[in-house]
């Protein structure tokens, strides 16, 4: 629903609308200037879930407030808030679960491990024992000799014979990591009989004996039942359970239940199971735009979807099939750019970023006249230019804050990392207490207020002269940036190797060509960027139009690629170890010459022609908001390879990722394009870093509510330095010129404003508002 901008929302008018919402819709409203949330000159467009807005409100209004609502509204109020409440806490019983069995199998693999580690030698020592006397054995049968004089050759017979009688150095069992994870089995019976009696899980085809299975241990557990039936579900056992499930022809049933569990969590993330009253693990069509009305969005969402596969390949299959011969021609003539074939093998030179010797002469002399100035007076400034805290509206209320420097400092206690307590004490001014920071917290501060004012700071420098020398505003870049968990957060954390043992989370960020960081969110550690590719495309509320988007390969994937091509986005990912990945063709390889030893398989047409009409249902349905891009990728991701639709999108990413592939073999411009997009996301990090400097660095919250707020106000303040920087580094470049000096455009594309030497972050933080220029004026450069 939208943000109220009228008055109290306790209004008969927005009563009755309010009822008449249904659960999962989403409407939106021009907001009209008046009420603070953005200068004169425009509106900005605010779109909220009904019940995502309601029970974020709910859970901060008093029982006081809720007597203000008229009967009909408090009702509807309350009913969307438990509705929310019943899905939040559904998926968190799934999540959970899903990190407890994933928790046992590791522990279990760490187990097996470490006997093979101390058992292992004398294994490995009987192991070549036996390898030995088996080879003379049938070294002897082949030359007609004695078989015994043959082993004793290799071994002492009564080495041998103390080496077969020896106790067993190391069962296969104490091998088998589910061995050791079946110690776990208390933890999981502990839950499981919850968990199962309060959910209601459904399925259809290959996974209905899981269901069964489902029902039968809720049955068990119901009735105190200690035996499994004589006739129970089976066909769903993998190989690697087999052995723990299967014990002397009979079932075991401890094994069982752990079975029976671990594959609901593996069917849960594939989509095969789906949970009735979830929100994440519901049935695939039901995130998707219903069958009679996509088609007629399509229009409306500025879709340019071809209505028929045969009209996609008819403009796509020449163009792949004449850069796979012109690729192949460069090639064979050694034309392609520091590009050859060894041995079968792509050899892609490294790409070097072109930047001019006197670019950093230049940039130090510029940075050497910016202003010192405190982060305070900073964003206080800044605010001046851009009014963004008129994005900050009272969730209750509609209306502004009135005290502007209050909120700063809740914002800034977000992107220092500090924290409202530790804010407090580091402010002077008596009115600034923690209760008063949290009051701030609680009402003005949240995900989409952040994005907001965040919009507000982009679209200001995205007009400044200076920002577009560094780009026109439609590429960009996305990385995700590390922070370790610690303290209660610690528990919130998730573990990946990539990055170490120690729990953390991820800031996923998109950067603008002009360095703007024009979206961010918080992401689990042990999953990939890919998944959270489209969301900053798709989300952000900037007045950007991005056309083309970089990653690095974390970032990339087949269905990215399908899913970027789809909505209009072109998808540029630097790829690691590029030239060993394979082509995919419409013929056979030996059509395209020294291409051939690349060409992995023909391309499979037919699969994406059947569900083409599918195809266009799911990217209207992403467009239209009825389903985030990272959720319906990440449950695509984890399909098993009999979904249709699953393998359509891959295959169309194939044909979009063999065309991107041929580019960058024959166009070395786009290898710089993209070095220099990520070089700006990796530069941003450095500034990240630095402003998040409490704790160094280290995360303690422990919601994702409360993790997503300081993500927002770290990317907040940071850009707020970016466009500050922006603003001086043209009024540094002007005073350069006034002196004579010769500054040209083509070296200032090449300057960075993520530069924090200049800004006090630390100290007292206290706001002076009356030090802030006029409309028009600057502070001083320095000499």
């Amino acid at each position: 629903m939208e943000q109220w901008t009228d008055g109290r929302p306790g209004s008969s008018a927005e009563a009755d609308q309010a009822a008449d919402v249904r659960p999962g819709e989403s409407r939106s409203a021009e907001v009209p200037s008046s009420v603070g949330l953005t200068p004169p000159a425009r509106k900005l467009r605010v779109t909220r879930r009904w019940p995502d807005y309601t029970s974020v409100c709910t859970r901060r209004l008093s029982a006081s407030h809720l007597a203000d609502f008229e009967p009909r509204r408090r009702r509807a109020t309350l009913m969307a808030r438990l509705l929310d409440l019943s899905e939040t806490l559904t998926d968190a019983v799934l999540d959970m679960h899903d990190r407890v069995m994933v928790s046992l199998l590791r522990e279990g693999e760490r187990a097996a491990a470490e006997v093979f580690g101390q058992q292992g030698p004398p294994l490995v020592e009987q192991f070549g024992t036996f390898k030995s006397v088996c080879a003379a054995v049938v070294a002897a049968r082949e030359q007609g000799a004695d078989p015994y004089q043959a082993i004793e050759a290799v071994v002492n017979w009564q080495q041998l014979v103390e080496t077969v009688r020896e106790k067993e150095v190391v069962s296969t069992e104490q091998l088998d990591p589910l061995h050791h994870a079946m110690k776990g089995y208390a933890k999981v019976r502990s839950y499981a009989p919850r968990l199962l009696a309060a959910l209601t899980f459904q399925a259809e085809g290959k996974a209905a004996p899981v269901i069964e299975a489902l029902n039968l241990l809720r049955e068990m557990y119901a009735s105190g039942k200690r035996t499994l039936p004589q006739h129970v579900p089976i066909g769903f056992v993998r190989q690697k359970w087999a052995g723990q499930v299967f014990r002397n022809g009979k079932v075991d049933r401890r094994a069982y239940e752990l079975c029976v569990l671990d594959e609901l969590r593996l069917a849960l993330r594939a989509g095969d199971v789906w949970v009735t009253g979830s929100r994440k693990y519901k049935d695939l069509d039901a995130y998707l735009l219903p069958q009679e009305t996509w088609q007629k969005r399509l229009s409306e969402l500025s879709l340019d979807l071809p209505e028929t596969f045969d009209a996609f390949w008819a403009a796509t299959e020449p163009r792949l099939t004449e850069q796979l011969r012109e690729v192949a021609d460069l090639l064979a003539r050694g034309e392609l750019s520091s590009v050859s074939v060894q041995r079968g093998r792509l050899r892609i030179g490294k790409v070097t970023r072109a930047v001019p010797d006197e670019v950093e002469p230049i940039g130090r002399r510029l940075s050497a006249r910016l202003p010192r100035v405190k982060i305070t007076d900073l964003l206080l400034e800044v605010n001046a230019c851009t009014r963004f805290t008129g994005a900050f509206l009272n969730l209750h209320s509609g209306k502004e804050v009135e005290r502007h420097d209050h909120l700063l400092t809740a914002i800034l206690a977000d992107g220092l990392n500090l924290g409202l307590t530790k804010m407090a004490e580091a402010s002077p001014d008596p009115g600034m207490t923690a209760r008063r920071l949290m009051y701030l917290a609680d009402w003005f501060l949240r995900p989409d207020s952040y994005a907001a004012g965040l919009a507000e700071l982009v679209n200001f420098q995205s007009k400044l002269p200076l920002a577009a020398l560094w780009g026109d505003g439609t590429t960009s870049s996305s990385d995700g940036q590390r922070f370790p968990t610690g303290g209660r957060g610690k528990t919130f954390g998730h573990l990946n190797a990539k990055y170490g043992r120690e729990p953390g989370i991820l800031f996923y960020t998109h950067v603008s060509d002009q360095y703007a960081p024009f979206h961010t969110k918080v992401i689990t550690a042990n999953v990939r960027d890919a998944l959270h590719v489209l969301d900053g495309l798709l989300y952000h509320l900037s007045e950007l139009k991005i056309k083309e988007h970089y990653t690095d390969t974390a970032g990339y994937t087949e269905q990215v690629f399908a899913l970027c091509h789809l909505l209009g986005f072109r998808f540029a990912p630097r790829i690691r170890d590029l030239g060993e990945t394979r082509l995919y063709t419409p013929e056979v390889g030996t059509a395209y010459g020294l291409l051939e030893p690349l060409v992995a398989q023909r391309l499979n047409l037919r699969l994406i022609r059947e569900h083409w009409d599918e195809l266009r249902r799911l990217t209207a349905s992403i467009k239209a908001g009825t389903v985030t891009a990272s959720l319906m990728l990440s449950k695509l991701a984890s399909y098993p390879r009999q979904n249709g639709l699953a393998l359509a999108l891959r295959e169309l990413g194939r044909v979009q990722r063999t065309l991107f592939t041929l580019e960058w073999l024959r166009d070395p411009e786009l290898r710089r394009r993209v070095l220099a997009g990520l070089n700006k996301g990796e530069a941003l990090h450095a500034l990240r870093r630095a402003v998040a400097f409490h704790r160094s660095g280290e995360i303690r919250d422990q919601s994702f509510e409360a993790q997503s707020n300081r993500a927002s106000g770290l990317n907040l303040v940071t850009t707020a330095i970016t466009v500050w920087n922006t603003v001086y580094l043209g009024r540094a470049v002007e005073a350069l010129r006034a002196e004579g000096v010769d500054v040209p455009d083509e070296l200032l594309a090449h300057v960075s404003p993520l530069s924090w030497e200049h800004i006090g972050l630390t100290g007292d933080y206290v706001w002076h508002p009356e030090g802030v220029p006029v409309e028009g004026a600057y502070r001083a450069l320095r000499e």
